[in-house]
């Protein structure tokens, strides 16, 4: 008798186990980042002492370590801002309200006017444009004009170094003009614009300073917290929390080449030598650097890392959004942030 009960009692725990009510959800995978931490530890002046690392996957925040900062400091983020700001564009071409092939003197004839109507929107967007980068004379950077004083100034005195497509200078000229285009399809100033469409949806902050001409490539004071959330966003598909902030054709353009084959002549990265392909040239995407890629050039991470140090990422693959966010010199920090990269990437692999 008791070799029976034992018998039905096994077969009544099996029968429950197997239920698919009660099974267990599935564990998120726990990571040893011990290697990590002794790097950041013994590269902390790379940061000027001042360092926070945020990463995630799935949504779910897997590695955390700060020196001198925390997650809610905001600081400026220079070029970091480009990616924000490129998600704007893109949520403007999911509506319809234009399209990165429209060209810019369909907006703007002031440029058409002057020999310059047929550069497209992705060609601004892409550092393509034939401006050479920042305008000479600054003129996206100066407080006192408006968003729109700024680029009909730029239409009018900043020339052409190349034709449309044919180069790569990367800088600031061609993206304000973007965020010119996106205030007059909408109607909205570019603030709103980006707090309606991208912050609000990714609930977040992020502030553009110089509000009457807010620098569309560089301006943004955030934290990394905030910028984090934008991150998720782009590694789920275009979508923040069940609500869609972009659609996946936007989220492929995004991380698609966007500089058509154009030489690069004007860059401040050529290569990343932790990529996969390090001797292969960092291309461009919509405001961000496809800069890990495949043999087969298929890109499995990108990122847009800003002049004071700030470095965030993505990899879909792994469904990794990371960033590393400072406050450091020019240059200084960014062959250390790529290297913490890369070691995330072999610890998540």
């Amino acid at each position: 008798m008791t070799n029976i009960l034992t018998f039905l009692t096994a077969c009544t725990l099996l029968f429950c186990s197997c239920r698919t009510d009660q099974v267990a959800p599935e564990t998120p995978p726990v990571y040893n980042f011990d290697v990590v931490d002794k790097f950041l530890e013994a590269h902390l002046a790379d940061y000027n002492d001042q360092v926070i690392v945020l990463v995630s996957q799935n949504g779910k925040l897997i590695y955390k370590k700060g020196f001198g900062l925390d997650e809610h400091t905001s600081k400026p983020i220079a070029s970091a801002t480009k990616w924000l700001s490129a998600a704007v564009i893109l949520s403007l071409v999911d509506e319809g309200k234009l399209s990165l092939s429209d060209s810019i003197g369909k907006f703007l004839p002031i440029f058409t006017a002057h020999q310059k109507g047929n550069i497209t929107i992705r060609q601004l967007f892409a550092h393509t444009a034939g401006f050479g980068g920042d305008s000479p004379q600054k003129y996206e950077y100066k407080r006192l004009m408006t968003l729109a004083e700024a680029v009909d100034s730029i239409a009018l005195y900043t020339p052409l170094v190349s034709i449309a497509g044919t180069q790569f200078d990367y800088g600031s000229a061609g993206m304000q003009i973007g965020g010119r285009i996106a205030e007059i399809v909408s109607g909205q100033k570019w603030q709103d614009l980006f707090d309606q469409r991208i912050a609000q949806p990714c609930q977040m902050t992020a502030e553009y300073r110089s509000a009457r001409n807010p620098i569309i490539a560089g301006g943004v004071h955030t934290t990394a917290a905030d910028y984090l959330k934008f991150l998720e966003m782009l590694v789920n598909g275009g979508t923040s929390d069940g609500h869609r902030v972009l659609s996946e054709n936007a989220i492929e353009a995004m991380f698609s080449d966007q500089t058509e084959g154009s030489k690069i002549t004007g860059t401040p990265y050529a290569t990343n030598p932790f990529s996969t392909t390090p001797q292969r040239p960092v291309r461009y995407g919509v405001g961000n650097w496809l800069d890990v890629v495949d043999t087969d050039g298929h890109v499995l991470e990108s990122s847009s890392p800003g002049l004071f140090g700030t470095h965030p990422w993505q990899d879909s693959r792994h469904q990794i959004a990371g960033i590393i966010f400072t406050q450091t010199t020019p240059r200084q920090s960014n062959m250390t942030s790529l290297e913490i990269r890369k070691m995330i990437r072999d610890i998540v692999e």
